[in-house]
């Protein structure tokens, strides 16, 4: 199983209550130059980990998955938030991110 398809399947498990609206050939990639994220679609969210996960060298299973999702969510929680700013934000601690 994918990486890219592991982390849909736990955004989707775990009732995080995102927006899966993409049909048919809606299956691009998210635009990673995004400058705001859309913490609301589970595309967007998933591609974010993703990012994040490569970037840091994260490893990919549940308590991780939960760790970030909760963390991408309570981020300047209710205000628009910038894409780099956020990823910078749980780069924070990491030893080993880019």
């Amino acid at each position: 199983m994918s990486n890219e398809t592991k982390v849909t399947k736990w955004l989707k498990d775990n009732k995080t209550e995102l927006s899966w609206t993409r049909t048919g050939n809606d299956t691009p990639a998210v635009k990673l130059d995004r400058l705001y994220i859309n913490r609301s679609e589970g595309y967007e969210i998933r591609d974010f980990i993703l990012r994040y996960y490569e970037c840091c060298n994260i490893g990919h299973n549940d308590e991780n998955y939960e760790n970030s999702f909760k963390k991408i969510i309570a981020y300047n929680k209710g205000n628009k938030t910038k894409s780099d700013v956020l990823l910078n934000h749980l780069k924070q601690g990491k030893k080993k991110c880019c």
